[in-house]
C-alpha cells in the first residue's frame, strides 16, 4: 500500500503515531493496530452504529476492502487528542476521510480510546 504524507508530518511524535495507526488501519496491519488501541475503545462514525472495543474494531477492519493508496492531507495534535485527513483509494475508488481520535492521555505511548471517523461518498468539488 501506498502512503503519502504533508511535508509538515516529521516533527511532532504523535503525528508519526497517528499516520501509523491509520496507515495501519487502511493496510489491515492488525499487530500494528493492537499496540494503539484501548481494550475499551469505541469508534464512531456518526449516523452508524458505533464500533464497542478492540475486537469489533478488528472484525471491522479485517471487513473492510484492501486498500492500494492513502495520502494524508493533513495531521494535527493538541494534547491528547488528533485528527488526520486524507484520501483513500480502494479498489480504484477515491474516498476522502476525516477521524478525530481521543487517547488516553497527552503521552507519548497512550493507548487510543476513541475515534469518529468520516467517509465522504463524493467530493462537493465534483458536484
Amino acid at each position: 500500500m501506498e502512503v503519502e504524507t504533508p511535508a509538515t508530518c516529521g516533527n511532532a511524535p504523535r503525528h508519526q503515531i497517528i499516520m501509523g495507526l491509520l496507515a495501519a488501519l487502511h493496510g489491515k496491519d492488525l499487530a500494528e493496530l493492537r499496540q494503539w488501541l484501548a481494550e475499551d475503545v469505541v469508534w464512531e462514525f456518526p449516523g452508524e452504529q458505533a464500533l464497542h472495543g478492540r475486537d469489533a474494531v478488528e472484525q471491522w477492519v479485517q471487513a473492510r476492502p484492501e486498500t492500494s493508496r492513502v495520502l494524508f492531507l493533513s495531521i494535527l495534535t493538541h494534547g491528547k487528542e488528533g485528527s488526520a485527513d486524507g484520501i483513500f483509494t480502494s479498489g480504484g475508488r477515491e474516498t476522502p476521510f476525516s477521524h478525530v481520535l481521543r487517547f488516553a492521555s497527552a503521552g507519548k505511548a497512550a493507548k487510543l480510546v476513541g475515534v469518529r471517523s468520516y467517509f465522504a461518498a463524493s467530493s462537493a468539488a465534483a458536484q
